[in-house]
């Protein structure tokens, strides 16, 4: 009798079934589902986006805005104390840093006031500062240079860093900066603030361009300097100071910490794929791996020391990064005589190979880039050139030479350090500032590589290296630490090795143990520091129990699982499997048996998989050489070069969006015109395939595209005009598709049709690529999980799920998805199921009973089944039959709606202190020391209240609140709501001449003549009693109270509170008070002071009432009829049917409730009432006529459905 746990992971749910299995048939325990909040979060059409990258965007917005503060505040500090501004105390800008009150003393805000009549603007200023020499013993011109540089750190302009590769957004600016520059020299300029101030004159506009730092800001400073001779004037160390003030970039924060850990040495993080050292091991483990069969041998056979030399330059070109492995072939092979030894068609060469030609093999750029520049020998050259070498091993001059490259950001610190400390010529400086260092990791550190490189070099294949890397620490130290005898030691384990033979029945890890311990007496414990080649990261066994005796998991937090979706599952799985121990529903024994929902592809889809992505190589290759062909054999070809040319080549030679042509030079280069546009944008959905990408005009991508959908633009039509042929390529394919799954049909032979199969794979993965091309220009919204999140994560999920379960039980199996949908329809449940439509979170638990059926035994019968039923289908023998887990198996499954209270888990983050480590100064023994510290915060977890900001306009004594939109999200219903009476009236005309969607994407003009468009217009809105708080200090306030303060909405309430009592007369009397996310972040905040320990966020009595509950969403409630103890008396059915959760807070006092086990979003719902006779899929009620049991006041429910009574 074996007890099995199902489970059916996902990315915020948990199906789980406890069966028996006595003999061949299953008996059905327990069962259950829990749900958890998703690790995305959705908008109301659906679309998609990460809790993470909304919070740390905001935060970003925060930090980016205090640092600009600062730079302000420090260059303040030093134009006041140097003269140049009027005088700020150390009080005013401690003000304005700390508390945001921005200085206001009278003679500094003249010095930044502006008056064009009188020449007094930061421009004229700056071109001042540039042509004419001023006099410093006046206040006024000092005022006037000091307001220059104030102008400069508002806008210091973009600084590159040489470690960008060239995203999209990077080429942008750069672009753009060029085409300033170029505008500048075009108009007779050399500095920025003589162009910007010949704009101001002419009253054009000076925002919206991309300016550099070092190219404009840094020469014009420079210029001022050496201008206004202000090391003479103001002193080098003021000067220098400014400089500082204005241009220093701050680091970004190391993210060292992010890398993964080796598997070898645990506390050594793991190597950069661009170490020498490891393009060195990459390429040795490569060609050891070698093997080749000449006509002179009769098997494959490693090659020889001639036959490595021969093809090592070959990973030395700086023209290959990558290459096939034919051309080691052709290396070592005559021309057209060798093949893959496992190809059948080259059976009969003279030469084969243990790999296929078309094989990707990785070369060594950054080792070949210094070697173009110190020569084949180039550690000892840098030996010699470097002047910091004394002292130093060849493996820390590499080091030295290499972190110079990694880490340094600026190309002129990078050619100093060349020239200075390298001693290279400008020439091979430039070079060396050139080489590029790809940013991925390696899987293990620089001390392991360093470790097992000894043993590549000795040609060993990198098992046995690995194997061999740690003897140093397992070997006795008198044999290791003399050279001779450590060499004699290493040369006889090497002939050990090669003498085992490959039929011993013992590992061979065994049979060097065992030589290890016979002949150096090593003990078991130095043999556990052996490298194993298999050896990975795993969870560590669970050894103890909790305070009641029983075996827990333990933290699945490991260093190789990063992905958070993940993690919050496995943190789930662990909450609800730790409950089954403890209620003794499982035990050690019990096997577990989870879905892995990633399709396992069967041979002739890999192969069809294999061939489509290399027919998506040779168009790289091809696109490859057409750049070339055009651009010049000099020119640099880059990945983003490649994927516009093959979006190019498929786009017709068209922009879909405009219907330009394109010619190669607009796409790369320097002087670009168009862009690689997401059809659906990233932001919606992060996908940044090939299907989801075209070749757009910059301008139409930056200025009206931006983030719409095509079906969105007002030139849809003609967008899908253009790409028709498109849609008859897919509706060909699908033809041909067609036509072969008949041909497959009537195959006589196996190899027959299985070529069928395999083409048709094919045909469907081409057909699939330009159907979703297609269909991304169709789309109006987006629909549910387009993404492709929800697939991949699920698998990444049951993967480390699996492995977390193994470090507690025995047994832990997984259990493909596909084959859990195949088992479901051979035993009759699919309709059960139903078809996709997943409205019930019971499926989650059906398909965890269908795994827990799902042993050994099913699968060794399925094949028999499949084989049975094709007889019956094609041949008209005896129906295929498949027994079922037990005889009432449908008819229980179909019953399991009935029976399950789907458990919600909610986390409260409100109340929760964010926890940080922080670098204190402490006294130890009189002495002061540096110590990490637990801190515990207060900062608000949650969102306080919406993003937008409302202004107030008070008419006839009323105040209205008014929200500024953007003329390109304006809705219809927008446009009589305009505050202006004339900007109303010409947005409605523009509307009446063009139509609403094209008025919308084009210039709406305020003044035609002037060039004054109409981009943003003041709205009226239905705001009513919007929240309002004056914690922001406005620089500038209002003359009129109203416009003083700052006005928002609320996203919902934080908590209703219902107090009931009775009145003088003996009847029942009720109110109930809210408390918003505002309220609730004060109280918290408060409640950490020890002095208010004890006061609640709500009282508990209030005019005579005593608190009844509280309720927040997510909290579960059972809904009576007449009486509270009626609930007690209920069934389980009527339990079930009478489950909610608090899913919405309205401030009229009405709740909203969700059935427990409704899985449709909201606006998919049909509409509710309040009736609750019967199951509704969501009630609204009030709050003080709501009949029900409250979560935590009248009854608790645990991970696994079970309700226990309270009160």
């Amino acid at each position: 009798m074996t007890k099995i746990l199902g489970i059916d992971t996902g990315t915020n749910s948990h199906g789980w079934a406890i069966v028996e299995k006595q003999a061949d048939e299953y008996h059905l325990l327990d069962k259950g589902v829990d749900i958890f909040q998703e690790g995305v979060l959705k908008t109301e059409k659906g679309k998609e986006y990460s809790k993470a990258a909304e919070r740390t965007a905001h935060k970003a917005a925060r930090v980016r805005n205090y640092r600009i503060k600062l730079r302000k505040i420090r260059l303040l500090r030093i134009l006041s104390d140097a003269h140049l501004c009027p005088p700020l105390s150390k009080a005013e800008l401690s003000a304005w840093r700390l508390k945001k009150e921005y200085p206001k003393n009278e003679l500094f805000m003249q010095w930044q006031a502006t008056d064009d009549d009188s020449e007094k603007t930061p421009y004229a200023y700056r071109h001042k500062c540039l042509h004419e020499s001023l006099d410093f013993s006046s206040i006024t011109d000092r005022y006037i240079l000091g307001r220059a540089f104030y102008h400069m750190i508002q806008r210091r302009g973009f600084l590159s860093n040489r470690k960008d590769q060239n995203g999209d957004e990077t080429g942008k600016v750069k672009e753009s900066i060029s085409n300033l520059t170029q505008e500048m020299h075009d108009e007779g300029y050399e500095y920025l603030g003589d162009y910007f101030y010949s704009l101001y004159n002419k009253g054009e506009k000076i925002r919206n361009h991309y300016t550099a730092r070092n190219e404009h800001y840094l020469a014009e400073f420079k210029a001022i300097c050496e201008k206004q001779d202000l090391d003479k004037n103001l002193g080098s160390d003021v000067v220098r100071q400014i400089e500082k003030a204005i241009f220093y970039q701050r680091p970004l924060k190391s993210q060292k910490g992010q890398v993964g850990k080796c598997v070898f040495e645990k506390n050594k993080t793991r190597c950069p794929s661009s170490h020498p050292m490891y393009e060195e091991f990459r390429m040795l483990s490569f060609i050891n791996n070698i093997k080749i069969q000449t006509p002179n041998d009769d098997v494959l056979r490693p090659l020889s020391s001639e036959e490595r030399a021969l093809i090592m330059p070959l990973f030395f070109r700086k023209s290959k990064k990558l290459f096939d492995f034919e051309d080691i072939a052709k290396k070592l092979a005559p021309k057209k005589q060798y093949g893959f030894y496992k190809k059948s068609s080259d059976a009969e060469m003279p030469y084969l190979f243990n790999y296929p030609m078309d094989t990707s093999v990785s070369g060594c750029p950054v080792t070949t880039a210094l070697k173009d520049i110190f020569g084949d020998n180039w550690i000892d050259s840098l030996c010699e050139t470097y002047t910091l070498a004394e002292g130093k091993s060849r493996l820390n001059v590499v080091n030295d030479i290499w972190h110079v490259l990694f880490f340094y950001t600026d190309d002129t610190k990078l050619a100093e350090f060349a020239k200075n400390r390298l001693q290279l010529n400008d020439e091979e400086a430039r070079k060396f500032c050139k080489i590029s260092l790809p940013g991925d990791y390696a899987s293990l550190s620089l001390k392991a590589i360093c470790k097992i490189l000894p043993y590549l070099r000795r040609g060993l294949i990198y098992s046995h290296a690995v194997f061999l890397g740690n003897l140093c620490e397992v070997m006795p130290q008198y044999e290791w630490d003399i050279e001779e005898m450590r060499n004699a030691a290493i040369e006889h384990i090497i002939h050990e090795m090669n003498q085992i033979d490959s039929k011993d029945a013992r590992t061979f890890e065994v049979c060097i143990e065992e030589y290890l311990k016979e002949q150096y007496h090593v003990s078991e414990e130095k043999l556990k520091k052996l490298y194993h080649p298999s050896k990975m990261d795993k969870y560590p066994r669970v050894l103890r129990t909790n305070d009641h005796g029983v075996y827990q998991l333990g933290s699945p937090r490991i260093d190789c699982v990063r992905n958070p979706m993940a993690m919050r599952s496995i943190f789930r799985l662990r909450k609800l499997v730790n409950r089954l121990l403890e209620e003794g529903k499982i035990d050690l024994d019990t096997e577990i048996h989870i879905e892995f929902a990633r399709e396992l592809n069967d041979a002739n889809k890999r192969r069809a998989i294999a061939k489509f992505a290399k027919d998506n190589q040779k168009k790289n290759d091809e696109a490859r050489k057409k750049i070339i062909d055009k651009m010049g054999e000099e020119y640099n070809v880059k990945d983003d070069d490649i994927l516009k040319c093959i979006l190019w080549e498929e786009q017709g030679h068209i922009c879909l969006y405009t219907g330009r042509q394109i010619a190669i030079p607009d796409f790369v280069g320097t002087s670009q015109k168009f862009d690689i546009e997401h059809t659906i944008p990233r932001s919606v959905d992060g996908d940044s395939t090939r299907m989801n990408l075209t070749l757009c005009d910059s301008r139409f991508n930056r200025e009206i595209k931006k983030t719409k959908l095509p079906a969105e633009l007002p030139n849809h039509d003609e967008i899908m005009a253009r790409i028709n042929d498109w849609r008859e390529k897919y509706e060909s394919l699908d033809g041909q598709i067609r036509k072969l799954r008949g041909k497959s049909k009537g195959a006589t032979t196996k190899k027959l049709k299985d070529d069928i199969i395999y083409n048709r794979h094919l045909l469907e993965l081409q057909r699939d690529y330009w159907r979703g091309k297609y269909l991304r220009f169709t789309m109006e919204i987006v629909p549910e999980g387009f993404s492709r999140r929800q697939g991949t994560d699920i698998g990444v999920i049951s993967k480390y799920a699996r492995l977390y379960l193994k470090s507690l039980f025995k047994h832990v199996y997984t259990v493909n998805g596909i084959a859990t949908s195949d088992f479901r329809k051979i035993w009759g449940v699919q309709d059960v199921y139903g078809k996709k439509e997943r409205v019930n979170h019971v499926h989650h638990c059906i398909d965890a009973i269908v795994v827990a059926c799902i042993s050994r035994d099913e699968y060794d019968k399925l094949s028999a089944y499949y084989h049975n039923e094709e007889n019956h289908k094609w041949y008209g023998m005896s129906k295929a039959y498949f027994k079922k887990p037990w005889p009432t198996f449908v008819e229980d499954l179909k019953n399991v709606q009935d029976e399950i209270l789907v458990y919600h888990y909610t986390p409260d983050n409100m109340p929760k202190q964010g926890r940080r480590k922080i670098l204190l100064d402490v006294e130890v023994d009189g002495i002061k020391k540096k110590k990490k510290v637990l801190c515990k915060g207060d900062a608000a977890r949650g969102l306080l209240h919406s993003d937008t900001y409302y202004g107030a306009i008070e008419n006839d004594g009323v105040v209205r609140y008014v929200k500024r939109i953007n003329l390109a999200s304006m809705k219809v219903t927008d446009v009589k709501n305009i505050v202006d009476d004339a900007v109303r009236g010409i947005v409605e005309a523009a509307i009446r001449e063009k139509g609403f969607k094209e008025a919308m994407a084009g210039t709406i003009w305020m003044n035609e003549e002037k060039q004054i468009p109409i981009k943003k217009v003041r709205c009226y809105t239905s705001i009513k009693n919007p929240i309002s708080f004056d914690k922001k200090k406005q620089r500038d306030l209002s003359d009129k109270e109203y416009k003083r303060n700052y006005y928002v909405t609320t996203k919902g309430n934080y908590i209703v509170a219902l107090y009931v009592g009775s009145t003088k007369t003996g009847k029942r009397k009720t109110f109930y008070e809210f408390v918003n996310m505002m309220e609730a972040a004060g109280y918290y905040k408060t409640s950490t002071d020890k002095s208010v320990v004890g006061h609640n966020i709500v009282p508990l009595e209030k005019d005579d009432c005593q608190l009844a509950f509280i309720l927040k969403k997510g909290t579960m409630v059972i809904f009576y009829k007449e009486t509270k103890e009626e609930v007690w008396d209920y069934s389980q059915k009527e339990t079930v049917r009478n489950l909610y959760y608090v899913s919405g807070i309205e401030s009229d006092g009405r709740v909203t409730f969700k059935y427990h086990q409704e899985a449709r979003r909201d606006e998919e719902l049909p509409r509710n009432a309040s009736d609750t006779s019967d199951i509704k899929p969501k009630i609204r009620v009030g709050l003080a006529s709501a009949k029900i049991l409250v979560q935590g006041y009248d009854f608790e429910i645990n991970e696994l459905g079970e309700i226990k009574r309270l009160r």
